[in-house]
């Protein structure tokens, strides 16, 4: 009988079974109200949920939105107007992108370093903090590893153009779009078909076909609006990979200095050794370019890049240097995966009291009050927001972008006439012009909160409709 159950009970039996407690175990741990989302997959949802219900809606005024879109049409044919549904379909996209990572781990390196790679990402707090902000650190690791496995086939196709690279396109795109991380894929493939294109193996058209791609999506973003704000060091970031969510921890640069030293000596190695595998250079570029905005969603990259890199060196080094048997062999190793998985799993349970306590960050604390002002439908609403898409998703009235600043109080007034309030953060250098606007109509502008993440201001009078 136990004989027959070990062969019907396969290993891949296992882990999707261990795949289906994680989901458990995200879902139980995840925020169900409408705060802590990307400002980009607010906007992505929002323009969705408006063509799928056919309303009108001032998201259109937004801007372009990345290319995440995209990913959520699926979601939002059967789905539409659930935020729930969204996160677990970013779930779903991270398990997925995990078990392809875990597929080329074991191809590149050895099953071994594959395993506790895989492991340790997707029980991560950042991993599972990405996810509930249906960040877009998920979403540019599984363009990494689907353009990887792109490449391979499209080097292997005996076609000159083959129907495979404009898929790469659209992946490309998508990467470019949502965070600055994804001009690794345009790098990476520029440098290895310029490369062979000087040994004829492929042809020009490939190299100008992905600049005409990437000049594309630069024009249309222009910024890339709607990430996530960094933070002002990068090394409090990182921490947050095992710490967890900052609203839980005080700023702890000291673990984030120890994981920003493991990143740049694994990148070290694997350059030494003059790597040409794709995903790997993929990665590296992609955690360097990260670093000068170093958000979240770089924290995501840069330790996926340290796990599945990283991984191999130290199990390399641990059975050089160690001594015979499993201690000497294995110890190292065994010694990092006690300490991160009991890390995480522990950082990962604080993050229930977010839910627990409504706690909130900066900027979502600004949102609240404007939430709180619109819950009288009888009343007047029309803001102007600094965070047009969370707002506008939060408060479910209407919501405009910010009026540009002018020299002219004049013309400001005429731009702001019939706003009944406006958010946004006098902090930031780029509104300091319309900061003081405001303050030039402060007969006809009240403040009605004033807090760390910004300032809410209120028309004085009833706007006549």
């Amino acid at each position: 009988m136990l004989s027959r159950l070990q062969t019907l009970i396969q290993p891949r039996h296992l882990g999707l079974a261990g795949l289906a407690i994680l989901a458990w175990a995200y879902m139980a741990l995840f925020r169900y109200d409408n705060y802590g989302i990307e400002e980009g997959a607010a906007l992505a949802l929002l323009i969705n949920w408006s063509i799928i219900h056919q309303i009108a809606s001032p998201v259109a005024l937004f801007g372009i939105p990345d290319l995440r879109a995209i990913f959520f049409v699926p979601l939002d044919l059967h789905w539409a107007g659930s935020l729930a549904s969204a996160k677990v379909f970013t779930m779903l996209t991270l398990f997925g992108t995990g078990l392809m990572l875990y597929r080329w781990s074991e191809r590149e390196h050895n099953p071994e370093s594959a395993m506790i790679a895989t492991a340790l990402l997707l029980i991560s707090p950042i991993s599972l903090m990405q996810t509930d902000a249906i960040g877009s650190g998920v979403y540019l690791l599984f363009c990494f590893v689907t353009s990887a496995w792109l490449i391979n086939t499209i080097e292997q196709s005996d076609h000159g153009l083959p129907s495979w690279f404009f898929l790469l396109l659209l992946i490309t795109a998508m990467a470019i779009s949502m965070h600055p991380m994804g001009l690794a894929i345009p790098l990476m493939l520029g440098w290895r078909w310029w490369q062979q294109n000087r040994q004829e193996k492929q042809p020009k058209r490939l190299i100008i076909g992905l600049a005409l791609t990437t000049a594309v999506i630069l024009f249309l973003r222009w910024g890339w609006h709607g990430m996530e704000a960094g933070n002002s060091n990068p090394l409090i970031t990182l921490s947050d990979i095992v710490l967890g969510s900052p609203l839980l921890h005080v700023p702890n640069w000291g673990i984030g200095l120890i994981i920003g030293d493991l990143l740049l000596i694994v990148i070290g190695i694997v350059l030494f050794r003059r790597t040409t595998e794709p995903l790997s250079l993929m990665l590296i570029a992609a955690s360097l370019i990260g670093a000068v905005q170093g958000n979240h969603a770089w924290a995501l990259i840069a330790w996926s890049t340290t796990l599945f890199l990283g991984m191999p060196l130290l199990i390399e080094a641990n059975e050089r240097w160690g001594w015979r048997g499993l201690t000497g062999q294995r110890g190292l190793v065994l010694l990092t995966v006690i300490v991160l998985a009991s890390l995480s799993m522990s950082h990962d349970r604080q993050l229930t009291l977010i839910a627990k306590h409504h706690l909130k960050s900066d900027t979502d604390m600004v949102i609240a009050v404007l939430e709180k002002e619109a819950a009288d439908t009888e009343k007047p609403f029309l803001a102007a927001s600094q965070w047009p898409a969370r707002t506008l998703l939060a408060c479910r009235r209407d919501v405009l972008p910010l009026p540009p600043a002018s020299e002219d109080i004049a013309l400001f007034r005429k731009q702001t006439k019939g706003l009944t309030h406006m958010a946004f953060n006098p902090q930031d250098e780029s509104l300091h012009q319309l900061a003081r606007n405001a303050a030039a109509l402060s007969n006809e502008l009240e403040t009605i909160a004033l807090l760390p993440g910004g300032v809410v201001l209120k028309a004085k009078q009833p706007v006549s409709q």
